[in-house]
């Protein structure tokens, strides 16, 4: 878990003073940090929800610490858009890209 360390020290914080913040053991954010071992279900929240990062990012399975609620309202909407977008048909898809390119050119 580099990205705790990384949080951690961006902080400023010691094992120690992370360990009491989260009233667990400074051997456990060690062996966090160390991949010795990975925190249990509600440990993960309690670091997420300190650091207010995701889950993912303590994890490692992604390199943006933001928390879906945290992201610009411009990124969603894209989001939702392009989910709904990968639902049309093929024909549908063809009239959505026609439509914005028609809207794209009304000025």
């Amino acid at each position: 878990m580099d990205n705790l360390r990384k949080l951690r020290e961006k902080k400023h914080l010691s094992q120690v003073r992370l360990s009491i913040e989260l009233e667990v053991s400074q051997e456990l954010i060690s062996q966090y940090e160390l991949g010795k071992s990975r925190p249990n279900i509600d440990n993960l929240i309690k670091l997420a929800d300190y650091f207010k990062c995701s889950t993912d990012y303590l994890l490692e399975r992604t390199n943006n610490p933001n928390i879906a609620g945290d992201l610009p309202e411009s990124i969603i909407e894209s989001k939702e858009i392009i989910e709904k977008y990968s639902a049309l048909s093929k024909e549908d898809k063809k009239h959505f890209t026609d439509f914005l390119e028609y809207l794209s050119n009304k000025k």
